[in-house]
């Protein structure tokens, strides 16, 4: 994910994204976002809603750890989180499935190996790979 993006996400959500300045031993987030741009929407979208519950929870706030692509869909690893949480981020990761994850168009798991959820434009089917 671009620089902006991940800095928009850290001011944005600064409860959420607290790990971002921990060392790596204790959050991954001083990583950012190890996945596309196709994503951003999606994960904005989840941060916000997370962000909410932390405001209704401030004794027990969720903290994202990790936040990457995995297997063609998005994985949100989070410390402290409620049951309520945990669906919003289910339902998230199972959106990921089908959303581009370079463009953010509806997209489909593609490849053999290497997979990603890409849209017919982002995809190369003569390398079976993703265009960019």
């Amino acid at each position: 994910m671009t620089k902006d993006h991940t800095r928009h996400l850290f001011e944005k959500y600064p409860l959420l994204y607290r790990g971002a300045t921990k060392p790596i031993t204790q959050s991954l987030m001083a990583f950012g976002f190890e996945c596309g741009d196709g994503w951003f929407r999606l994960i904005d979208g989840l941060s916000e809603k997370l962000e909410r519950l932390n405001a209704e929870h401030p004794d027990s706030p969720t903290e994202a750890v990790q936040v990457k692509e995995k297997f063609a869909s998005l994985r949100f690893y989070v410390d402290g989180a409620t049951d309520e949480a945990y669906k919003l981020i289910d339902a998230a990761e199972r959106e990921s499935e089908t959303t581009c994850e370079t463009c953010g168009k509806p997209g489909t798991v593609r490849g053999q190996g290497w997979i990603k959820c890409c849209c017919d434009e982002c995809w190369d089917g003569a390398t079976d790979r993703p265009k960019r």
